[in-house]
């Protein structure tokens, strides 16, 4: 283990690691909670978002009596239900209402995905600069 930590400080391969591991926490994160849920997504929505969701199916031309179902059983589309006391996981669930609805693994990926847009930059110069020296 120690000749691990040695290689990845002396090739600054740390930094390249960082938004690689960032990453994999949000999808891990996003991926618990689908198996905690039965491959079902918990998402928290307000009075104006249900509105908005229920406005969204009638304007998809669903019969009635499918859109009554949906609402009913709490899905909102294949993949998204409501959050209820019954879903499981659901601190890492879609709840945070930005415009769009997001979890706390969503902001894992964006995270991981912004910071691996330089860190590979910052890791190049850091080794040529080792070189130099």
């Amino acid at each position: 283990m120690k000749r691990i930590a040695s290689f990845l400080h002396n090739t600054y391969l740390w930094i390249l690691c960082i938004p690689l591991a960032i990453s994999f926490f949000g999808i891990a994160s996003n991926q618990a909670v689908l198996i905690a849920n039965g491959d079902k997504f918990p998402v928290m929505l307000n009075g104006t978002k249900m509105s908005i969701v229920r406005m969204e199916q009638a304007d998809a031309d669903i019969p009635r009596l499918i859109y009554i179902s949906v609402v009913r059983d709490g899905m909102i589309d294949r993949t998204h239900c409501l959050m209820t006391p019954q879903t499981h996981l659901n601190a890492l669930a879609d709840i945070f209402d930005l415009g769009s609805i997001y979890s706390i693994g969503d902001f894992g990926i964006m995270l991981g995905d912004w910071l691996w847009g330089f860190c590979p930059f910052i890791w190049v110069a850091l080794v040529l600069k080792e070189l130099k020296d």
